[in-house]
């Protein structure tokens, strides 16, 4: 069984570069509010591939916190 809702450490969502490759973006474990959180974190990762600054301080998303 393939279970796609993931829960992190600290309930909050990954959402950051890949720390192995640059040009790969992760969005995940958003704790079964995925639906509802959709357009924030697109708003997010769009910031993040477009090179500019995020409407949202995108640092408690980040995969070095772990």
């Amino acid at each position: 069984m393939v279970r796609l809702a993931t829960n992190d450490l600290d309930s909050l969502p990954i959402i950051d570069r890949s720390p192995a490759m640059n040009n790969v973006v992760i969005a995940a474990g958003h704790n079964m509010l995925g639906l509802s959180m959709a357009p924030a974190t697109g708003k997010i990762v769009a910031g993040l591939l477009g090179g500019y600054e995020p409407f949202l301080d995108p640092r408690p998303y980040r995969i070095s916190r772990f």
